[in-house]
């Protein structure tokens, strides 16, 4: 296939579209951090899109009731096109350290909110990472339950060479129903 002639609107499968979208983000090399930040909001459009406006001119993320809220410089705001897609949160209600969504596969993403530059004026936020989840399932025995790892593969942080780096950890949130929403490296289901 000639890459040049390649048109995303020709694209009928969202899966290759989504794994274009992580692969631009893996790309960027580390010393890059502003272009990271952009690609990585563009992610966060394609995987999880505002019912207005977009992820990168974002100011903060509040959650409200059982809602992600997205705010913008001119103080407007606005939800998840799909509210379901938000899972769970860490930190305050009124800045969140972390958000964690969910797509339609059942695969979730953390979203991790980096420190305030502290100028004094509204800033964009600024992203610290985001986690991809992946599982490694092995085998289903007689009793048909799978037992699996589960992997959480970092888009921004990652080594010098800007290669993505995995690790495999126990998650806790607080679920949007205010319940513990608890994702261990190790599972049956």
């Amino acid at each position: 296939m000639n890459m040049q002639a390649f048109d995303k609107k020709e694209q009928n499968n969202p899966l290759s579209f989504i794994a274009e979208a992580v692969f631009a983000v893996e790309m960027v090399k580390a010393d890059k951090q502003l272009e990271k930040q952009t690609k990585a909001k563009q992610l966060l459009d394609t995987l999880f899109p505002l019912d207005n406006g977009s992820h990168e001119d974002v100011v903060s993320y509040e959650i409200d009731y059982r809602h992600v809220l997205a705010y913008f410089k001119n103080g407007q705001h606005s939800g998840l096109k799909q509210a379901k897609q938000f899972i769970a949160y860490v930190g305050d209600k009124c800045a969140p350290e972390s958000i964690l969504f969910r797509d339609e596969s059942g695969t979730h993403v953390e979203v991790t909110m980096g420190c305030r530059q502290g100028t004094g004026y509204l800033e964009l936020v600024e992203i610290e990472d985001v986690q991809l989840e992946t599982c490694t399932t092995f085998g289903q025995m007689e009793s048909r339950i799978a037992t699996g790892i589960r992997h959480w593969v970092s888009l921004i942080k990652g080594d010098t060479k800007g290669r993505s780096s995995a690790c495999s950890e126990d998650k806790e949130y607080t679920a949007k129903n205010g319940d513990d929403y608890l994702l261990g490296f190790s599972y049956t289901g």
